[in-house]
């Protein structure tokens, strides 16, 4: 009788992630998936939108990079560091995100003063982007961002998923920042 490595079924499994197999997905999702997720919970302090868009990020990432691998402590170390790395992004973008739509909440002091021709050619690039919208991306990103709601309830109010929310604000941010960078293109 053929004896199997303690290693195959490891080998077998990222194989088939480099594939892009589907049920090799569904094994790393029920394997590895709920510590990776716990993994990032405790790194953001229970903040579960932020765990969830990161983990979100390390699929992603695992599914564009993942190797065969016959190493559980190389595998697993990889692993944690595409979700660290994945968990930082998250934050540097979401930060400076909040920092774009911040500083247009913000009320502009003496906006006629040379130094904040840049910042007000922002907030007006910024309010144009806004008012393109789709009139459901527009109202989805104010309730986050402006008004402060968490995902659980605007997921509540539209009678959806949080992880649909999750999705649709991804777009709409996406959607958001292309504008707002089109807009800035063509007044340079």
């Amino acid at each position: 009788m053929e004896q199997t490595s303690p290693a195959a079924p490891l080998l077998a499994l990222t194989a088939g992630l480099a594939r892009g197999d589907d049920a090799a997905w569904a094994q790393f999702h029920r394997n590895y998936g709920p510590a990776i997720f716990r993994q990032l919970l405790g790194a953001t302090r229970g903040d579960h939108d932020l765990a969830s868009e990161a983990l979100q990020q390390t699929y992603l990432r695992i599914a564009k990079h993942a190797r065969p691998c016959d190493s559980e402590g190389m595998f697993m170390g990889w692993v944690r560091v595409v979700a660290r790395t994945a968990l930082s992004d998250c934050r540097r973008r979401r930060l400076t995100f909040w920092q774009l739509l911040n500083r247009r909440r913000a009320e502009c002091s003496e906006a006629d003063s040379a130094g904040d021709d840049g910042e007000q050619r922002l907030q007006t690039a910024l309010d144009a982007a806004l008012v393109s919208l789709d009139p459901g991306e527009r109202a989805l990103l104010e309730a986050k961002y402006f008004s402060g709601f968490d995902v659980r309830t605007i997921a509540e109010t539209l009678g959806i998923s949080p992880k649909a929310v999750e999705s649709r604000l991804t777009r709409a941010r996406a959607e958001l920042r292309r504008r707002l960078l089109t807009l800035l293109a063509g007044h340079e």
